[in-house]
């Protein structure tokens, strides 16, 4: 007998996939941000024997190590909350903010982790944090603001790709022991439905056993938008959109079925919808 595989299990698989492949590419860029700071130890330094080369080692691991452990956090507030229209001022504010906590806590962390490291000057922790602040605050801000930016440029590469690929708009459904492509271009809106998601279109709904979250990331994100935790809605298949006094819309789909908007998502569907005409 087959396992069943709860939403919660696709949940924890998807978001341990996707944290692996944040520590993995963090790794690497703040590998690439301690060698640029001090390039002179490269050039010029060399190590006068083994223990030097460990320590050299373990120091250069440590920092690339610490920086992996911030960027899955980095990476998460851009896709959360991603610099675009009508949230650009507001959103950049965020992320500044968010940059020069994120500076700050890295600097203070670095300082502490060299202390427990074998052959370390033992200065004053806050004096050696102020100094650290001075001579390299800067530079780590711009090296977490350059991740950032990557990581827009990825999201926007991504949506230019949905939009000029075909076979984006097919999703492989697996019904009675067989997969099948669904024609995406035929889904109106899609509703959760407890540890099921249903594909509403014209000609009935189709039952996917996947979460929204685990789907979201494979739906073209310029025709797709969400409109509530349990609704995510065509662009194409709108009719109208009618403000509550609340704050919250009446959506009316081309089909006649009415949704509701939630008010943190009704800003953002009426810029989606003036988008595209």
């Amino acid at each position: 007998m087959r396992p069943t595989v709860t939403a919660a299990t696709l949940d924890l698989r998807h978001a341990a996939r996707r944290g692996a492949q944040d520590l993995g590419l963090g790794f690497l860029y703040w590998l690439g941000f301690v060698l640029v700071l001090e390039p002179d130890n490269l050039m010029r330094w060399t190590p006068p024997d083994a223990a030097a080369w460990l320590h050299e080692a373990l120091r250069l691991f440590g920092a690339s190590l610490l920086g992996a452990a911030a960027t899955p956090a980095i990476l998460a507030l851009t896709r959360r909350a991603p610099i675009e229209a009508p949230f650009v001022w507001r959103r950049g504010l965020l992320h500044l903010a968010f940059n020069l906590a994120m500076t700050f806590a890295l600097i203070v962390a670095s300082c502490l982790l060299a202390r427990v490291l074998p052959h370390s000057a033992h200065r004053p922790l806050m004096r050696d944090i102020a100094e650290q602040l001075g001579a390299n605050g800067a530079l780590v801000a711009a090296w977490i603001a350059g991740l950032t930016a990557l990581a827009h440029a990825a999201r926007n590469h991504h949506r230019r790709n949905f939009a000029v690929d075909g076979a984006a708009a097919g999703l492989a459904v697996r019904q009675r022991g067989h997969f099948t492509r669904l024609d995406l271009s035929q889904v109106a809106w899609i509703e959760t439905q407890g540890n099921y998601l249903a594909l509403h279109g014209a000609a009935g709904a189709t039952l996917l056993r996947r979460t929204a979250k685990s789907l979201e990331p494979e739906l073209d994100p310029s025709r797709f938008i969400r409109i509530h935790r349990r609704a995510i809605v065509a662009l194409d298949a709108v009719k109208v959109v009618t403000p509550l006094p609340a704050g919250d819309a009446l959506l009316r789909l081309k089909t006649g079925e009415t949704l509701r908007v939630s008010r943190s998502c009704r800003a953002r569907l009426h810029q989606a919808l003036e988008s595209v005409g």
